[in-house]
């Protein structure tokens, strides 16, 4: 029988010790998953061991945001009775209140904003709540938050934006809908396109910008979000 030296041991043991805390980390909590589930019996128990409601998983997210995305609504309310906060970030700025606008979470966003969400925190690369929830196609989530003093921040409705493909050319107008990617706008302005701009589909609903018949101020336009410039573009 071969006797393993004692160093060999020792490496083996703390290789495994390693191992086995590095695919802890990458694993939820029992209080990720139970607040995602809306199991607030053991939610309560886990809290009542000191762990901390802001307990962050391997992606940067706590339990409020899992709650948040499964409308989990008594383990959010708990959460934020043990001290979670509502205005939490991930790595890329998500917070529980655009994780329940994103999912469709309208009493859960509720919740959160009467617990003092931040209303206008933006995410990178989807934008503030309100954006996201017209973006998502969620109306009642939209209008809940304008009522409750969310403001439009650039390509929100009632936000005044330019279709410019051609050239630099195109038309300016007020966003009067969005759902998802799909924008409806009212045209007020034509830029350029004296003589008349081809039709490019997406942008124009398949019709010609300026010109002899073609897209005239006081049309209804509807068009794609890629196709859209901010406010405050020269027009």
């Amino acid at each position: 029988m071969t006797t393993r030296p004692l160093s060999f041991l020792l490496a083996t043991a703390l290789l495994f010790s390693i191992s086995a805390a590095s695919q802890s980390a990458t694993q939820p909590s029992r209080l990720h998953k139970a607040a995602k589930s809306g199991d607030v019996v053991t939610l309560r128990a886990v809290l009542d061991q000191g762990v901390s409601p802001d307990l962050r998983d391997a992606h940067g997210r706590t339990p409020l945001m899992e709650a948040a995305a499964s409308g989990q609504l008594d383990a959010a309310r708990a959460l934020i009775a043990a001290g979670a906060h509502v205005n939490v970030r991930a790595g890329d700025n998500r917070t529980p209140l655009i994780e329940a606008v994103t999912n469709g979470q309208l009493d859960t966003a509720r919740l959160l904003v009467s617990s003092g969400a931040e209303l206008n925190m933006a995410e990178r690369g989807w934008g503030t709540p309100l954006e996201v929830a017209e973006r998502a196609g969620q109306p009642e989530i939209a209008a809940m938050l304008r009522t409750a003093g969310a403001r439009p921040m650039g390509r929100s409705q009632g936000d005044t934006v330019c279709v410019r493909p051609w050239g630099g050319e195109g038309y300016c107008g007020t966003v009067e809908s969005v759902n998802k990617t799909a924008y409806r706008i009212r045209v007020t302005r034509i830029v350029g396109c004296k003589d008349g701009c081809s039709a490019k589909a997406e942008c124009s609903a398949d019709r010609s910008v300026g010109g002899r018949d073609g897209i005239a101020p006081g049309d209804h336009i509807d068009t794609v979000s890629w196709c859209i410039t901010h406010t405050g573009v020269q027009q």
